[in-house]
């Protein structure tokens, strides 16, 4: 089963991942914070991160910068889903190592394909 982690401050959203994880088979572990996902990416890396542009901690592409500089954390796919998506803003998260960038709002199903795309071996 893929594992996901989701930093999403959002309780609505954070409701549809669960719902479209179900469905799918998707182990998601949900956090309010970067912080709380870092450190849960320290002791057991998960398979793919989704980030959400603007945390209450961390902004997400610090998140994405400290959770590809843990070990074991190098090359775990990154995905923003964002309100923020302006083609600046995209550009800038692709270039720094973001795998993907959806803008809110966002197709659910597009989203599960594209993990199973990242998530493939």
């Amino acid at each position: 089963m893929k594992r996901v982690f989701v930093a999403e401050d959002d309780f609505v959203i954070a409701k549809l991942y669960q719902i479209h994880f179900q469905r799918n088979q998707i182990q998601g572990s949900f956090f309010s914070t970067g912080q709380d996902i870092l450190e849960s990416a320290a002791t057991s890396p998960p398979d793919l991160v989704i980030l959400d542009f603007e945390l209450p901690d961390i902004r997400g592409p610090e998140v994405m910068r400290k959770l590809h500089a843990l070990p074991g954390c190098e090359k775990i796919p990154v995905v923003f889903v964002t309100g923020r998506a302006t083609p600046e803003v995209v550009d800038s998260l692709i270039r720094d190592g973001a795998s993907e960038v959806f803008g809110k709002p966002f197709s659910p199903l597009q989203l599960i394909h594209l993990i199973g795309k990242l998530t493939s071996p």
